[in-house]
């Protein structure tokens, strides 16, 4: 098992163990969460070389298995999450973990291994769960009818509550015929008459109460012999049925605590799909801010892009400099028709972990309401880096490019908050400029070639 402490963007890792790829599918990993992230629907991401693999933890999840699909060499671990009550969206996201699979020299029996499902049947999968609980350790309903058939069956008769007693007093004569039978002769050789004949008669009365009692709980018989009736083994066999009784009641006490149980699953559930709703209808609206303000345009995807922003958008990529115009004869790729001319950082071009710097030195304003919205797709969820440098003047493009490179490195720039967010299609995000000073600026990133390798098809200023 590994343990992992996730505590605001950072992973830090408090109990591992060595991975071997024959092992992959039963490795667990365990998350402690501080509180900032105890509101957020949280979700794994693992990525190793061009694919990438999501668990589903969502809002009260702690641990989850590797991906089985992994195999020996390096794996990007991070955690994203959605917040329903944030505007903005997507807020939570870790800076990414490396984690080591060894080759562990065991030869399997190359059966094929289940993939693992995507983001969204995994929600679905959850969702499932705790709408549709598991019957099969409740009692059927053929067996709750067997035990009542059996329970009517074995209750041949009402019991009376002090047939102790009834039967402790009832062997002092068997019925009346013995005191009919007696004779004045026989009764002659008993001596003290008298005094017999009141037992005889006490014994009577209390003969009469007994059988009184007997008539007023056991309707079904007339006499004393139900009593002789009543055994050990009859004792025996009531008390194992009350038994079974009370065992069947727990079991539907039990099974009603379940289905209450149950029942708050279910609205626990609702309550996610709320929020994941919420979430989605957040980024709608943000989507659709962006589509109805009006915006000042950086860059934008199409057939006149290079013949637009060529010579005022430069590249610093391998220790140089060029526009956007000439790099794009150098790397066709980087924006093509084949790609509908978005600004495209493949691994085809630039290998694995290219970092390419993108400056945008057409100088635009920002005010206290200012936003940038970028459109694009990216293969990983990562900390990117995003950057606003100061206009300044007297300087060609190729000398400001090589200027606003300098101060981005001297840390003389401000940085702002902004996350690559794993999407198969093109998402639009908004990264807030509000603490920035008012001002002039130009707008530069940073794309690397790893597992993001994004594609930016437009960036806008709203609010300039």
């Amino acid at each position: 098992m590994l343990k992992f402490l996730v505590k605001q963007q950072k992973i830090e890792i408090l109990e591992r163990e060595v991975i071997a790829s024959d092992q992959i599918s039963f490795v667990t990993l365990k998350f402690t969460f501080d509180g900032d992230w105890k509101k957020f629907y949280k979700v794994v991401q693992f990525t190793q070389c061009d694919e990438t693999f999501n668990r589903v933890l969502g809002f009260d999840g702690l641990s989850c298995l590797l991906p089985a699909e992994l195999h020996a060499g390096a794996v990007k671990m991070s955690v994203f999450g959605y917040d329903a009550d944030n505007t903005s969206g997507l807020r939570a996201t870790t800076v990414p973990v490396t984690l080591n699979i060894r080759q562990s020299g065991f030869v399997g029996d190359d059966s094929p291994i289940p993939p693992t499902p995507d983001l969204y049947t995994q929600i679905l999968q959850k969702i499932e769960e705790v709408t549709s609980p598991d019957m099969s350790e409740y009692p059927k309903k053929d067996e709750i009818q067997k035990m009542i058939e059996q329970t009517i069956s074995e209750l041949e008769i009402s019991v009376p509550s002090d047939y102790e007693a009834i039967r402790e007093n009832s062997h002092t004569h068997k019925n009346k015929e013995f005191l009919d039978s007696l004779t004045a002769e026989s009764l002659a050789l008993i001596p003290n008459l008298q005094q017999f004949e009141d037992t005889v008669k006490e014994d009577i009365h209390r003969i009469d109460e007994i059988m009184q009692s007997i008539n007023n709980t056991v309707h079904t018989h007339e006499n004393l012999d139900v009593l002789n009736g009543i055994t050990a083994d009859r004792v025996a066999s009531w008390d194992s049925m009350k038994t079974s009784i009370n065992n069947f009641m727990n079991s539907m006490t039990v099974y009603s605590e379940k289905v209450s149980n149950t029942a708050a699953r279910v609205g626990s559930a609702e309550s996610e799909i709320n929020a994941l709703q919420k979430t989605i209808e957040a980024l709608q609206k943000q989507i659709d801010s962006v589509s109805g303000s009006s915006a000042v345009i950086l860059f934008q995807n199409g057939a006149d892009a290079l013949e637009k922003y060529g010579e005022t958008t430069y590249i610093f990529y391998n220790n140089g400099y060029r526009s956007m115009s000439g790099f794009a004869q150098s790397y066709p790729n980087f924006c093509s028709a084949e790609n509908d001319y978005a600004l495209y950082y493949n691994q085809t071009d630039f290998n694995w972990a290219g970092e390419i710097y993108t400056m945008i030195l057409q100088p635009f304003s920002i005010s206290k309401n200012s936003g940038i919205v970028l459109t694009y797709q990216s293969g990983a969820s990562a900390v990117g880096e995003l950057y606003l440098m100061r206009k300044i003047s007297g300087r060609t493009y190729a000398e400001l490019a090589q200027v606003v490179y300098e101060q981005i490195q001297s840390g003389n720039t401000v940085k702002l908050e902004f996350q690559w967010l794993q999407s198969t299609d093109f998402i639009s995000i908004l990264v807030d400029c509000s603490d920035v000073a008012i001002g002039d600026y130009y707008l530069v990133w940073k794309g690397i070639s790893d597992n993001t390798h994004p594609k930016i098809k437009a960036i806008k200023v709203l609010g300039g």
